[in-house]
C-alpha cells in the first residue's frame, strides 16, 4: 500500500526568511509510527540513483534511474558560523486529526560538527567564504544644482554558490552607502508625495523604533503610487527569474528605526515577497545622505539594482559645483569578516539645463510694490525674492522700503519674545503650531511663503504667518516669521526668522534686517529658491502720499558671502486727488509786555476723516515784536550727545507731542538746541513712544527780519495734531520788542505737502490781552 504525502515549502518573509516545510493532510489509511525524511544535497549525484522515485524496486536501478542533470548544489550551508550555545536550530510542530489544539512539538540542532559530541554545533571555517562586492552609482543627471535620480548597482558574484564541491559566497548582512556631502535631498520632491505606512507595508508591531530582528507579513505591500520613489531589481542563483519591485518611502516617525527618513526596499516573485527596511539619515550641518539596511536575510543574490525616480520631482540634488564626486559604501558579510569598502564616483560637467557650469555669480531677483499702489491709501505690500538654478544660496536679507510706506501699528498686538522663544522647532511640531499658532492672531500682520528645491518645479510651503513683534537687536520693531514647515508627507518642524525693523528717525523710512535665513532642517537643505512676504493685514501698510518715483532696495547676501544690491521701482498714483488743509494756532503766554519772555504754543491739526496728503516742509515766520533771546541761548546738545542720547539736561527749551493714526499712543519728547546747526543753533523735536522721529528746524531770520524756523524734510506719514511747547521766563528763548497787546500779532505760516501743494497763511498769535489789541483782530 503507498500514499502520496505533498510537501509545501515557504519561505519566511515574516521573520528569518529560513524555509518553512508544510505537509497539510496527511492521509491516515496508513497509521504513521515515525517517519523519515532525506533531502539530497546535490541531487545528481549518481549515488542517489537506486532511491530515484521507483528504481527502488527496479532490478537495474543504475542503468534506469540514472540523470543527464550536471551535478548542482540543492542545499548550502549557511554562510555565518554560529556561535556553539545557539547553534543551527529546526522545529517541528504536528497536528493530529483532531484539531489544532491536539499538537506536539519539538526542536533539534545541527549535530556536532567533528568527533568530539562537545564540539561546535553548525558551520564552521566562516573565514574561508570569500566576499568580494563591487558597486557602482550614477546619478541620472549630470547637470549642476538639479533634479536627480539614482543608478545603484551591487553585484555579488556566486561562482560556487551551485558547485557539489566549491564554498559559496558570504551572504550580506549590512550595508551601509554614503552620498558625498554636496549632493543633497530635494527640497522640491515632496509635491506629490506620500508616505507608506506600517499597516501598508505590513510591518508587524507598533513600537517605533522596532528590536531586531524587524519582521513583516508575508503579504505583498499594499503600499500607495506616491509612495515610490524607484525601482527594484533582485537576480539571485537560486531562482530562475528575477525578483521585481520599488522601493517605497516610508511614514516618518511611524517606521521601524522612528526616523524622519526610511525607506522599504520590496522586490517579488515566484512567491518570494522580500522586504528590505532602510533607515536614511542626513547630517544635520551639511545634509550629507547616509542609507544603512542591517540584518538582511541571508539569501544569496548576484545582482541588485535600484533606481530612484528621475525628472523634475526626483528625491536628491545634484552639487552646485563641477566636479567628480565620490559614494562610499562599507558591505558587512554574514561570515563575521571585517565589512569591505567601496568607492564610486560620478562627474558632474555641466550646469543647469545642460548650460556652462555654474560661475557662483549670484543675481537674485526682487519683485516689491503694493497691490492698490494709490497715493495716501492703505493697500497689501507683497515682496518676493528670487534666484535661479546654478546660483548661491539665499543667506539674508536687508530691506529698504520707500519713503512713506508705512504701517499702521494702532490695534496690533505684539508677539512675546516669550512666546517666540517656546515656538518648538523639533520635528512633528509643525503640524501642532499650524493648527494652532503660538502667537496671539491679533499680531499677525502678514503671510509668507517659499519655494524650496531645485528645478523648475520648487515646492511652495504658504503655512508661514509674519507676525509684529516687539524690540530686537536695537530696532524699536521686529517681524517674526513663523513656517510651519509640512512638505507632503514631512513634518520638519517650525522655522523661526526674526526680523528687525529699524525706522530713520528724520524720515521714518523703514529699513528691514533679518537674521540668517535658515538653509537646513532636520538635515534636509531647505534650497529656497522663492521666499515671498504678503503684508495684507486690512488697514495696516498705508501708501506715501507723494508721487515721485522711488524705490524699494534690497541687500541679499549669499550664504557664500556675496552681497547683491537689488531694487525695484516704486511709485503711487493719485496724489492730484489729495486735500490739503492744515490749520496752525500760535499762543504766546506770559509776560506781554516790552522786554518780557513769552512761552509759546504752537499747534497743527489736521481735519478727521478724508484723504489727506502729508506735510513735506514748513516754515514759521514770528512777528516782528518776537526776538530771539541770545542771552538765553546757555547749553546745546551736540550731534555726538544727541546720537548717544547724552543730552544735557540744561539744553532742553521746550516739549513736543504727535498724534498720529497710526500709533496707539502719542509721540512724546523734549525739544533741544542742538548744533552744529546753520549759524545759530537747530530747534530739535526728539520724540519717542512705539518709535523714535525728530524734527530738526533751521531757526534764522528772513527778509522780513522776523524771527524763523524751517523744517525743511518731514516724513510722510499722517498727523492729527502736533504741539510745539516753549518754555517762557528765564528760559524763554523769545523775547518781546514791544507790548504785544498793542496791535494784533501774525505770523506767516508756509506748509508744503508731499503732493506739492501749498498753504500760505497769517494766523493771528492769541496772547490773551485784552482790550485794544483783540479788538483789531
Amino acid at each position: 500500500l503507498t500514499t502520496d504525502i505533498h510537501i509545501s515549502p515557504s519561505l519566511r518573509s515574516d521573520g528569518d526568511y529560513g524555509v518553512t516545510a508544510t505537509l497539510d493532510n496527511v492521509s491516515n489509511a496508513i497509521p504513521l509510527l515515525g517517519s523519515s525524511l532525506t533531502m539530497w544535497g546535490v541531487p545528481a549525484d549518481p549515488r542517489h540513483n537506486t532511491e530515484r522515485g521507483n528504481c527502488l524496486n527496479s532490478p537495474d536501478p543504475e542503468d534506469e534511474c540514472g540523470t543527464d542533470a550536471a551535478p548542482a548544489a540543492f542545499w548550502t550551508l549557511p554562510t555565518a558560523c554560529t556561535p556553539p550555545e545557539v547553534g543551527l536550530e529546526s522545529r517541528l510542530r504536528a497536528e493530529s486529526w483532531l484539531g489544532s489544539s491536539d499538537y506536539a512539538s519539538s526542536f533539534s540542532h545541527l549535530p556536532p560538527i567533528g568527533p568530539d559530541p562537545g564540539s561546535q554545533q553548525g558551520p564552521t571555517g566562516c573565514d574561508l567564504v570569500s566576499f568580494d562586492p563591487t558597486f557602482q552609482v550614477r546619478t541620472t543627471t549630470s547637470s549642476a544644482d538639479s533634479p536627480s535620480g539614482l543608478e545603484v548597482d551591487l553585484k555579488v558574484p556566486q561562482p560556487g554558490v551551485s558547485s557539489p564541491t566549491g564554498l559559496a559566497t558570504s551572504a550580506l548582512r549590512a550595508a551601509t552607502v554614503t552620498l558625498p556631502a554636496e549632493i543633497s535631498v530635494n527640497a522640491s520632491s515632496s509635491g506629490g508625495l506620500s508616505a507608506c505606512s506600517p499597516a501598508q507595508i505590513g510591518l508587524l508591531g507598533n513600537a517605533f523604533p522596532q528590536p531586531n530582528p524587524i519582521r513583516f507579513s508575508r503579504q505583498p505591500a499594499a503600499c500607495p503610487d506616491g509612495s515610490k520613489l524607484g525601482s527594484v531589481r533582485v537576480d539571485t542563483p537560486v531562482l530562475k527569474d528575477p525578483l521585481l519591485g520599488s522601493v517605497y518611502l516610508a511614514q516618518q516617525g511611524s517606521n521601524p528605526f522612528g526616523s524622519l527618513l526610511a525607506i522599504y526596499l520590496v522586490a517579488e516573485g515566484h512567491g518570494v515577497v522580500v522586504k528590505l527596511p532602510g533607515r536614511i539619515s542626513t547630517d544635520p550641518q551639511s545634509g550629507e545622505v547616509t542609507a544603512t539596511f542591517e540584518n538582511n536575510p541571508q539569501l544569496p543574490f548576484e545582482h541588485l539594482q535600484v533606481q530612484f525616480f528621475s525628472g523634475a520631482r526626483a528625491a536628491l540634488t545634484t552639487p552646485e559645483r563641477c566636479g567628480t564626486y565620490a559614494v562610499t559604501a562599507a558591505f558587512t558579510p554574514w561570515s563575521g569578516r571585517p565589512p569591505v569598502e567601496r568607492i564610486s564616483k560620478f562627474p558632474i560637467d555641466r550646469g543647469p539645463g545642460g548650460g556652462a557650469c555654474p560661475s557662483g555669480s549670484f543675481d537674485p531677483r526682487l519683485d516689491a510694490g503694493t497691490s492698490n499702489p494709490l497715493a495716501g491709501q492703505f493697500s497689501p505690500f507683497l515682496l518676493a525674492v528670487r534666484r535661479e538654478d546654478g546660483t548661491p544660496r539665499l543667506g539674508s536679507l536687508q530691506v529698504t522700503f520707500p519713503k512713506g510706506l508705512l504701517g499702521k501699528l494702532a490695534g496690533v498686538d505684539y508677539c512675546p519674545d516669550s512666546t517666540l522663544s517656546a515656538v518648538r522647532l523639533t520635528a512633528g511640531s509643525g503640524s501642532a503650531e499650524l493648527a494652532s499658532p503660538s502667537c496671539p492672531a491679533n499680531s499677525q500682520i502678514g503671510t509668507v511663503s517659499a519655494g524650496a528645491g531645485s528645478g523648475a518645479s520648487p515646492f511652495y510651503v504658504s503655512t508661514g504667518r509674519a507676525y509684529l513683534a516687539g524690540p530686537y537687536k536695537g530696532a524699536p520693531l521686529s517681524l517674526a516669521v513663523v513656517v510651519p514647515a509640512l512638505a507632503g508627507p514631512f513634518d520638519l518642524g517650525n522655522v523661526l526668522v526674526r526680523t528687525a525693523l529699524r525706522v530713520d528717525p528724520e524720515t521714518t523710512r523703514i529699513t528691514a534686517l533679518s537674521d540668517p535665513l535658515p538653509t537646513i532642517l532636520q538635515g534636509i537643505p531647505l534650497d529656497l529658491r522663492d521666499l515671498r512676504v504678503q503684508l495684507d493685514r486690512r488697514g495696516f501698510t498705508l501708501n506715501p502720499s507723494n508721487c515721485e518715483k522711488k524705490k524699494v532696495t534690497a541687500d541679499i547676501a549669499s550664504t557664500t558671502g556675496n552681497v547683491a544690491h537689488v531694487s525695484n521701482p516704486f511709485q503711487v498714483g493719485g496724489c492730484a486727488g489729495l486735500a490739503f488743509k492744515p490749520n496752525l494756532k500760535i499762543n504766546l503766554k506770559g509776560g506781554a509786555k516790552r522786554g518780557r519772555f513769552p512761552a509759546l504754543t504752537a499747534t497743527l491739526t489736521y481735519p478727521k476723516g478724508g484723504s489727506y496728503a502729508n506735510l513735506a516742509k514748513a516754515r514759521v515766520t514770528l512777528p516782528h515784536s518776537e526776538f530771539l533771546e541770545q542771552g538765553h541761548i546757555g547749553t546745546v546738545c551736540t550731534d555726538p550727545q544727541f546720537a548717544a542720547d547724552a543730552c544735557p539736561q540744561a539744553s532742553i527749551y521746550g516739549f513736543a507731542e504727535a498724534v498720529t493714526p497710526l500709533l496707539d499712543q502719542p509721540l512724546k519728547g523734549p525739544v533741544y538746541l542742538r548744533t552744529p546747526g546753520h549759524r545759530l543753533p537747530d530747534l530739535v523735536a526728539d520724540l519717542n513712544g512705539q518709535i523714535h522721529v525728530t524734527l530738526r528746524g533751521k531757526v534764522d531770520t528772513g527778509k522780513s527780519k522776523g524771527i524763523r524756523t524751517t523744517f525743511e524734510m518731514l516724513p510722510d506719514g499722517p498727523v492729527s495734531r502736533f504741539t510745539l511747547s516753549m518754555r517762557g521766563g528765564k528760559k524763554g528763548l523769545l523775547v518781546n520788542s514791544e507790548n504785544i497787546c498793542q496791535k494784533p500779532q501774525r505770523a506767516v505760516v508756509n506748509l508744503t505737502a508731499q503732493n506739492g501743494e501749498t498753504s500760505n497763511t497769517t494766523p493771528l498769535v492769541t496772547s490773551g490781552c485784552r482790550g485794544k489789541g483783540k479788538k483789531k483782530r
